[in-house]
Protein backbone atom coordinates (compact mmCIF):
# COMPACT_ATOMS: atom_id res chain seq x y z
CA UNK A 1 0.00 0.00 0.00
CA UNK A 2 1.38 3.40 -0.83
CA UNK A 3 2.11 5.96 2.38
CA UNK A 4 -0.67 8.28 1.25
CA UNK A 5 -3.09 5.36 0.91
CA UNK A 6 -1.61 3.79 4.07
CA UNK A 7 -2.00 7.17 6.03
CA UNK A 8 -5.48 7.94 4.55
CA UNK A 9 -6.45 4.81 6.17
CA UNK A 10 -4.94 5.46 9.44
CA UNK A 11 -6.60 8.66 9.72
CA UNK A 12 -9.89 7.16 8.61
CA UNK A 13 -9.63 4.40 11.86
CA UNK A 14 -9.17 7.17 14.00
CA UNK A 15 -12.40 8.98 12.79
CA UNK A 16 -14.42 5.83 12.66
CA UNK A 17 -13.03 5.11 16.47
CA UNK A 18 -14.11 8.78 17.28
CA UNK A 19 -17.85 8.79 15.55
CA UNK A 20 -18.41 4.87 17.30
CA UNK A 21 -17.66 7.29 20.75
CA UNK A 22 -19.78 10.49 19.33
CA UNK A 23 -22.34 7.92 18.30
CA UNK A 24 -22.85 6.20 21.93
CA UNK A 25 -22.49 9.57 23.63
CA UNK A 26 -25.76 10.27 21.32
CA UNK A 27 -27.49 7.80 22.30
CA UNK A 28 -27.35 8.82 25.75
CA UNK A 29 -28.35 11.86 25.13
CA UNK A 30 -31.38 10.25 22.97
CA UNK A 31 -32.21 8.45 26.09
CA UNK A 32 -32.75 11.51 27.87
CA UNK A 33 -34.57 13.66 25.28
CA UNK A 34 -37.28 10.55 23.90
CA UNK A 35 -37.35 9.18 27.97
CA UNK A 36 -36.15 5.79 27.10
CA UNK A 37 -33.22 3.77 28.64
CA UNK A 38 -31.83 0.65 27.73
CA UNK A 39 -31.88 -2.22 30.48
CA UNK A 40 -29.97 -5.59 29.93
CA UNK A 41 -30.93 -5.06 26.00
CA UNK A 42 -34.65 -4.16 26.22
CA UNK A 43 -35.78 -1.20 25.96
CA UNK A 44 -37.91 0.75 28.80
CA UNK A 45 -40.12 4.14 27.85
CA UNK A 46 -41.19 6.55 30.59
CA UNK A 47 -45.12 6.68 30.75
CA UNK A 48 -45.46 10.06 29.74
CA UNK A 49 -43.32 8.95 26.10
CA UNK A 50 -45.91 5.94 25.61
CA UNK A 51 -48.66 8.65 26.18
CA UNK A 52 -47.62 10.57 23.42
CA UNK A 53 -46.75 7.12 21.44
CA UNK A 54 -50.48 5.98 21.53
CA UNK A 55 -51.68 9.06 21.27
CA UNK A 56 -49.83 9.41 17.78
CA UNK A 57 -49.92 5.91 16.66
CA UNK A 58 -52.04 5.54 13.13
CA UNK A 59 -54.25 2.97 13.04
CA UNK A 60 -54.61 -0.04 10.73
CA UNK A 61 -57.49 1.17 8.61
CA UNK A 62 -56.04 4.84 8.39
CA UNK A 63 -52.57 3.21 7.48
CA UNK A 64 -54.01 0.85 4.98
CA UNK A 65 -56.02 3.83 3.28
CA UNK A 66 -53.54 6.25 2.97
CA UNK A 67 -50.95 3.67 1.66
CA UNK A 68 -51.01 3.77 -2.48
CA UNK A 69 -52.37 0.66 -4.02
CA UNK A 70 -49.12 0.16 -5.32
CA UNK A 71 -47.42 -0.51 -2.33
CA UNK A 72 -50.04 -2.29 -1.34
CA UNK A 73 -49.56 -4.59 -4.05
CA UNK A 74 -45.76 -5.00 -4.01
CA UNK A 75 -45.71 -5.92 -0.65
CA UNK A 76 -46.15 -9.65 -0.75
CA UNK A 77 -43.34 -9.41 -3.42
CA UNK A 78 -41.56 -7.72 -0.70
CA UNK A 79 -42.04 -9.98 2.18
CA UNK A 80 -41.19 -12.90 0.22
CA UNK A 81 -37.49 -12.00 0.70
CA UNK A 82 -37.77 -13.33 3.91
CA UNK A 83 -37.75 -16.88 2.40
CA UNK A 84 -33.93 -16.47 1.18
CA UNK A 85 -32.92 -14.20 4.01
CA UNK A 86 -33.77 -16.91 6.38
CA UNK A 87 -32.25 -19.91 4.50
CA UNK A 88 -29.10 -17.61 4.25
CA UNK A 89 -29.40 -16.82 7.99
CA UNK A 90 -28.96 -20.45 8.52
CA UNK A 91 -26.27 -21.13 6.14
CA UNK A 92 -24.24 -18.68 7.66
CA UNK A 93 -24.92 -20.34 11.38
CA UNK A 94 -23.70 -23.08 9.75
CA UNK A 95 -20.84 -21.95 7.77
CA UNK A 96 -19.13 -20.02 10.35
CA UNK A 97 -20.07 -22.68 12.99
CA UNK A 98 -18.33 -25.24 11.16
CA UNK A 99 -15.37 -23.29 8.91
CA UNK A 100 -14.03 -20.79 11.12
CA UNK A 101 -13.35 -23.07 14.20
CA UNK A 102 -11.52 -25.47 11.60
CA UNK A 103 -8.74 -22.25 10.67
CA UNK A 104 -9.07 -20.67 14.10
CA UNK A 105 -11.25 -17.82 12.95
CA UNK A 106 -12.90 -15.70 15.29
CA UNK A 107 -17.12 -15.92 14.91
CA UNK A 108 -19.02 -12.63 14.15
CA UNK A 109 -21.25 -11.90 16.98
CA UNK A 110 -24.38 -12.10 14.84
CA UNK A 111 -26.85 -9.76 17.52
CA UNK A 112 -24.09 -6.96 16.78
CA UNK A 113 -25.63 -6.86 13.54
CA UNK A 114 -29.06 -7.93 13.67
CA UNK A 115 -31.05 -5.86 15.95
CA UNK A 116 -34.62 -5.75 16.21
CA UNK A 117 -35.29 -2.94 18.58
CA UNK A 118 -38.06 -1.05 16.24
CA UNK A 119 -41.07 -3.17 17.71
CA UNK A 120 -40.84 -1.18 21.01
CA UNK A 121 -41.60 1.97 19.41
CA UNK A 122 -45.73 2.63 20.40
CA UNK A 123 -46.23 5.57 17.93
CA UNK A 124 -45.85 2.34 14.72
CA UNK A 125 -48.61 0.27 14.72
CA UNK A 126 -48.30 -3.23 13.70
CA UNK A 127 -47.36 -3.11 10.18
CA UNK A 128 -45.00 -0.44 10.47
CA UNK A 129 -43.31 -2.19 13.31
CA UNK A 130 -43.78 -5.12 10.93
CA UNK A 131 -41.78 -3.60 8.15
CA UNK A 132 -39.31 -1.47 10.22
CA UNK A 133 -38.12 -5.67 11.81
CA UNK A 134 -38.39 -6.69 8.45
CA UNK A 135 -35.56 -3.93 7.27
CA UNK A 136 -33.79 -4.26 10.25
CA UNK A 137 -33.36 -7.77 9.81
CA UNK A 138 -32.57 -7.68 5.76
CA UNK A 139 -30.17 -4.92 6.71
CA UNK A 140 -28.05 -6.73 9.69
CA UNK A 141 -28.34 -9.74 8.46
CA UNK A 142 -26.27 -8.37 5.14
CA UNK A 143 -24.14 -6.51 7.71
CA UNK A 144 -23.42 -10.02 9.45
CA UNK A 145 -22.78 -11.63 5.92
CA UNK A 146 -20.57 -8.92 4.95
CA UNK A 147 -18.59 -9.74 8.00
CA UNK A 148 -18.01 -13.11 7.86
CA UNK A 149 -16.87 -12.86 4.14
CA UNK A 150 -14.83 -10.00 4.88
CA UNK A 151 -12.72 -12.84 7.69
CA UNK A 152 -13.30 -15.24 5.07
CA UNK A 153 -11.75 -12.61 2.45
CA UNK A 154 -8.60 -11.97 4.75
CA UNK A 155 -7.89 -15.55 5.68
CA UNK A 156 -7.75 -17.22 1.97
CA UNK A 157 -7.32 -14.10 -0.32
CA UNK A 158 -5.41 -10.67 1.36
CA UNK A 159 -5.37 -9.16 -1.71
CA UNK A 160 -6.88 -5.79 -3.32
CA UNK A 161 -8.39 -6.25 -6.82
CA UNK A 162 -6.44 -4.42 -9.62
CA UNK A 163 -9.51 -1.83 -10.40
CA UNK A 164 -11.23 0.28 -7.68
CA UNK A 165 -14.08 -1.43 -6.08
CA UNK A 166 -17.45 0.60 -4.66
CA UNK A 167 -18.53 -0.44 -1.32
CA UNK A 168 -15.20 -2.20 -0.10
CA UNK A 169 -15.08 -3.89 3.41
CA UNK A 170 -13.91 -2.22 6.20
CA UNK A 171 -10.64 -4.81 6.03
CA UNK A 172 -10.24 -4.03 2.59
CA UNK A 173 -7.91 -0.97 2.73
CA UNK A 174 -5.01 -3.23 4.56
CA UNK A 175 -5.29 -5.95 2.21
CA UNK A 176 -1.98 -6.55 -0.06
CA UNK A 177 -1.28 -4.90 -3.48
CA UNK A 178 -2.71 -6.13 -6.43
CA UNK A 179 0.52 -8.23 -7.89
CA UNK A 180 2.71 -7.41 -4.99
CA UNK A 181 4.22 -11.26 -5.40
CA UNK A 182 6.54 -10.92 -2.31
CA UNK A 183 4.47 -8.67 0.15
CA UNK A 184 2.16 -11.79 0.03
CA UNK A 185 5.03 -14.29 0.82
CA UNK A 186 6.50 -12.02 3.30
CA UNK A 187 2.84 -10.60 4.95
CA UNK A 188 0.38 -13.17 4.18
CA UNK A 189 0.09 -15.23 7.81
CA UNK A 190 0.27 -11.93 9.20
CA UNK A 191 -3.49 -11.49 7.75
CA UNK A 192 -4.64 -15.02 8.95
CA UNK A 193 -2.79 -14.40 12.70
CA UNK A 194 -5.02 -11.19 12.84
CA UNK A 195 -8.39 -13.22 12.82
CA UNK A 196 -7.16 -15.83 15.29
CA UNK A 197 -9.83 -17.03 18.04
Amino acid sequence: MNAKISDIASRFAILEEELKQEFERGIKEKELLFQYRIEKGKIAFQQEAKRIHKRIRMGILTFLWESSLASLLVAPLIYSLFVPLLILDIWLWIYQTVCFPVYGVSKVKREKYVVLDRGALGYLNWIERLNCNFCGYANGLMGYAREIASRTEQYFCPIKHASRILGAHSRYHNFLEFGDAKGYLKEFEKFRDNLRT
